[in-house]
C-alpha cells in the first residue's frame, strides 16, 4: 500500500452500507421464523435457524474487514473510533435477530390463533425499524464525502427521527401483544408464557438497537 492510499484508501463508508444490509437479511428472516411458528413447522424453524446463524456469521465477517480496513487508514472524515462503535452499535442488532431465532429452537413454542395478528404486527414494526436504518446506511457514503454536514446531513437527522417513531411504534405492538397473551394466561402453561416473554425481549432489542445505532450517528453528525 503506497503513502497516499493510506492516507486516503478505499472509502469503509461503501462497505458500511453493505454491513448493514447483511445485518437487515438477519432482520428480514425473523417474518418466516415467525410465520414457521404460526403454522408449527418445526423442521422450517431449525433450517431458518441455520440460515439466520450463517447470514450473522457473514455480517461478522464484513465487520472485521471493515476493522482491519479503517486500521490502516490514516485519514477519514470522522474518527476511526466513531465508525468502529457505529460498527459494533449495527452489529448488535443482527446479534438480537440470531438470538430470536435461538429462542425459537429451544423450545418450540406454540402460539394460539387469537396470538397471530398482534404477534405478527410486532414482527413486521421490527422489521421496519432494520429496514429504516438501512435506508440511512445506503445515504453513509454521501454523508462522508460532505464530511457530514450540510443538506445530506440534514436529510439523515430527518431519517433518524423517523427511526425513533418507528421504535416507538414496535414498543406500542409489544405491549398489545404482551397484554393480550397475559390476559389469556389461564390458557397457557407458564413456561409459554416466559417463552411468549422472550419472544418480546429478542424483538424488542433488535428495534432498540437499531435505534441506538442511528442515534449514535446523529452523535456524529452533531460533532461537526
Amino acid at each position: 500500500m503506497g503513502v497516499m492510499d493510506k492516507f486516503f484508501g478505499a472509502s469503509p463508508f461503501t462497505q458500511l452500507a453493505e454491513h448493514t444490509k447483511k445485518v437487515h437479511e438477519c432482520a428480514q428472516l425473523i417474518r418466516p421464523i415467525a410465520e414457521a411458528i404460526i403454522g408449527e413447522d418445526d423442521d422450517k424453524i431449525d433450517e431458518l435457524h441455520n440460515v439466520m446463524s450463517k447470514t450473522e456469521h457473514e455480517a461478522d465477517t464484513i465487520k472485521d474487514e471493515i476493522r482491519d480496513q479503517i486500521s490502516k487508514m490514516l485519514f477519514l472524515s470522522v474518527g476511526k473510533y466513531e465508525v468502529s462503535r457505529f460498527l459494533a452499535f449495527q452489529d448488535d442488532v443482527a446479534d438480537s435477530a440470531e438470538d430470536f431465532a435461538v429462542v425459537c429452537v429451544l423450545r418450540k413454542t406454540r402460539i394460539p390463533a387469537e396470538l397471530h395478528e398482534d404477534f405478527l404486527a410486532f414482527v413486521d414494526q421490527v422489521i421496519k425499524v432494520s429496514e429504516n436504518l438501512l435506508g440511512i446506511a445506503k445515504q453513509l457514503s454521501l454523508l462522508a464525502e460532505t464530511t457530514f454536514t450540510g443538506a445530506e446531513a440534514d436529510r439523515v437527522l430527518e431519517a433518524i427521527d423517523k427511526i425513533g417513531e418507528e421504535e416507538w411504534e414496535a414498543d406500542k405492538l409489544q405491549r398489545k401483544f404482551a397484554k393480550h397473551y397475559y390476559e389469556m394466561e389461564d390458557q397457557l402453561d407458564p413456561t409459554t408464557l416466559r417463552f411468549y416473554d422472550k419472544y418480546c425481549l429478542t424483538l424488542s432489542e433488535l428495534a432498540n438497537k437499531a435505534e441506538k445505532t442511528a442515534k449514535y450517528l446523529r452523535q456524529i453528525i452533531g460533532k461537526k
